[in-house]
């Protein structure tokens, strides 16, 4: 019985794990509101710093991130507010890598559901700071731009986000021109019912293996669309 008691209250102090990622994406370790990086792994056993330079905390771990134990105490305050910031950032990270959504949309949804303390919100970066690292990822993932008129188009770029379709002509007008036309069918609509039209073509914007970017912009509720 004494066995079994000793044993709930090592348990009870055992902190709780999960895992986050680091800005360049790496893994990191929280535990009590604090973080760790990892130092070194071997076959069996994974070990874990503090983030904060000084910090004699560490947390070992199993190879599958199971929790072994912890060593040493820490010599500053719990990260609270860092971590909530941490999740708000690769929430928004996340977001601009699977959605074609403005950066500054997503950054504005974001914040305005985390729920953030005042803390949070003065250490929180701008969407201006946050935007080289966010556009970097989203970056990696988007397709290179072609160099010649024959390359597929991902559904991503064919699709609205409600999976309609934008990619409505896409045809090869002779063996070095092809013709892509963008438009959603509620734009159509809107086009078709116009009483007024604009009309513009730009070269200077174009990708280099077409001659022209062209665009058509209706009037409604006297905005241009």
């Amino acid at each position: 019985e004494a066995f079994v008691t000793l044993t709930v209250e090592i348990q009870a102090k055992s902190p709780a794990i999960s895992f986050i990622n680091s800005n360049k994406g790496k893994p990191l370790l929280v535990a009590d509101e604090y973080t760790f990086k990892l130092n070194k792994a071997t076959t069996t056993t994974k070990y874990w710093i503090c983030t904060i330079n000084g910090c004699a905390a560490k947390v070992h771990t199993d190879s599958t991130n199971l929790l072994m134990k912890t060593v040493g105490n820490h010599s500053h305050l719990p990260e609270k507010e860092k971590l909530e910031v941490r999740e708000v950032r690769e929430k928004i990270k996340q977001r601009a890598i699977n959605e074609t959504i403005p950066i500054p949309r997503i950054y504005d949804e974001e914040c305005a559901k985390a729920m953030l303390s005042t803390t949070a919100i003065a250490i929180l970066p701008s969407e201006r700071e946050m935007n080289s690292g966010i556009n970097k990822a989203r970056r990696a993932i988007t397709p290179i731009i072609p160099t010649t008129q024959v390359f597929d188009i991902p559904e991503s770029f064919s699709k609205t986000l409600n999976k309609n379709d934008f990619l409505i002509t896409d045809k090869m007008i002779t063996r070095r021109q092809r013709i892509l036309l963008f438009s959603t069918s509620e734009q159509l609509k809107m086009l078709f019912a116009a009483e007024t039209v604009f009309m513009d073509g730009t070269f200077s914007t174009c990708p280099s293996m077409f001659d022209q970017v062209y665009t058509i912009h209706a009037i409604k509720y006297d905005q241009c669309e």
